[in-house]
């Protein structure tokens, strides 16, 4: 049971943290109506900085600082948390001279039963934010508690413009030409090493803070939450993941096995759930009307930032390329299955469909490669109907015209910053 006198501490300490860091460019609504804002997203890409950033803006409109508070409940002093003391804190909040109020909840699901509070916060007319890294646990709360009663944005690493930003490069119309080499290097290592804001603000020690990164993910949102066992499966399920371009469940069973790695089929379709349950993994379907084709194919799979692929042993900067634009897709709002495919052919492969956009990337264009990536745009524009064809390269841009399409190659800087 959580002290009165605890949550007072708690509350307090909170409201007189600083506020710093790099804004973040999310394009964050507040309900109008007795609706809770739901941030999600994998550890450590920024929910907590977000929160903080809104509650800094309802301070500048106006809003007294008694009817804002956070508070962490993943805060070491709020272990064990339960639903009877989150109505305890609403009872130290009425007595701090809270009515009415803005309430942040950060990593939310720490607490069984949050979702009953959080509805009856807003049925008394509070305003309600919460946080969370688990995809499922979230939308399958929000479903059944909270539907019709809730809006959800997306927290990802740092965009190529935040890092930009936290970097002190300033994006301008026009660049010196040594602006130009500068922004070049920063692209370079953005593509390198992601967006994960604590390795943009510490590259001397980026590969200690990606390790940490991944085993909090790993350890507290997948192994602690769903109980895994087999730790060093999971672990290499990971490092499988990032080094296929196409993958299935029989063939990751296959590669496990032949690893001599005992692990049953659907122990391994449930590890698969778990990575993409916390914001590590993102599979991405193929663009076809059979289900049974769908399975043979398989998807794609990438990681949620560069940075955990480099510490899980990827070099190829075209595979890390391919993730980047991945991302961003997901970042810009395309949901894989849904507005977002890939699609195969014959003897020819387009890396993304985004919505009515086919997107063909490569790291650069030349001889052995040009010929193969253009015609594989155009069969798909032919078979699909899409128009929009697009090149994402670190060439320059430049204008193709291919069996009567329209093919713009686009620079990579250029793609990430429109």
């Amino acid at each position: 049971m959580i002290e009165r006198e605890t949550w007072a501490e708690v509350i307090l300490d909170y409201r007189s943290l600083p506020f710093e860091g790099v804004e973040r460019e999310i394009d964050v609504r507040i309900p109008n109506t007795q609706m809770a804002l739901a941030i999600i997203g994998p550890r450590r890409a920024g929910k907590t900085y977000l929160m903080r950033q809104i509650i800094e803006k309802l301070r500048s409109e106006g809003v007294p600082e008694e009817k804002v508070v956070y508070v962490n409940l993943e805060d070491p002093r709020l272990v064990g948390a339960s639903l009877e003391d989150l109505m305890t804190l609403l009872e130290v909040l009425r007595e701090m001279g809270g009515e009415k109020l803005h309430l942040f909840l950060d990593e939310v699901q720490a607490v069984d039963g949050w979702e009953r509070f959080v509805r009856y916060l807003l049925d008394m007319g509070n305003m309600v934010f919460v946080s969370g890294s688990s995809s499922k646990l979230l939308s399958k709360e929000i479903a059944t508690q909270l539907r019709g009663r809730s809006v959800s944005v997306r927290v990802f690493p740092f965009s190529f413009g935040e890092f930009l930003k936290a970097r002190g490069f300033a994006v301008k119309r026009y660049l010196s030409s040594a602006e130009k080499v500068e922004l070049r290097i920063l692209l370079r290592e953005y593509l390198e090493w992601g967006g994960y804001p604590e390795v943009v603000l510490n590259p001397h020690m980026r590969i200690e803070v990606l390790r940490g990164i991944l085993d909090l993910a790993i350890y507290r949102d997948i192994v602690e939450r769903w109980g895994v066992r087999n730790v060093s499966a999971l672990r290499l399920l990971l490092k499988i993941l990032a080094r296929s371009s196409h993958l299935t469940l029989t063939k990751a069973y296959s590669t496990m096995k032949s690893l001599g790695v005992s692990i049953g089929k659907g122990t391994l379709a449930d590890y698969l759930e778990y990575l993409s349950d916390a914001f590590i993994l993102h599979r991405l379907p193929p663009y076809v009307k059979s289900y049974k084709k769908a399975e043979l194919l398989g998807f794609k799979p990438y990681l949620v930032d560069n940075g955990l692929l480099r510490i899980t042993g990827v070099k190829d900067r075209g595979r890390l390329l391919e993730n980047l634009v991945m991302v961003e897709l997901l970042r810009r709002g395309f949901e894989p299955g849904e507005d977002l495919f890939y699609v195969p052919g014959d003897d020819w492969e387009v890396d993304f469909l985004a919505g009515d956009e086919l997107i063909q990337v490569s790291y650069e264009l030349h001889t052995l490669n040009r010929e193969r990536e253009l015609k594989a745009l155009v069969s798909a524009s032919e078979r699909i109907g899409a128009e929009r064809l697009t090149v994402i390269t670190f060439a320059d841009r430049e204008r193709v015209e291919l069996r009567g399409k329209k093919i713009d190659v686009v620079p990579l800087q250029d793609w990430l910053l429109r």
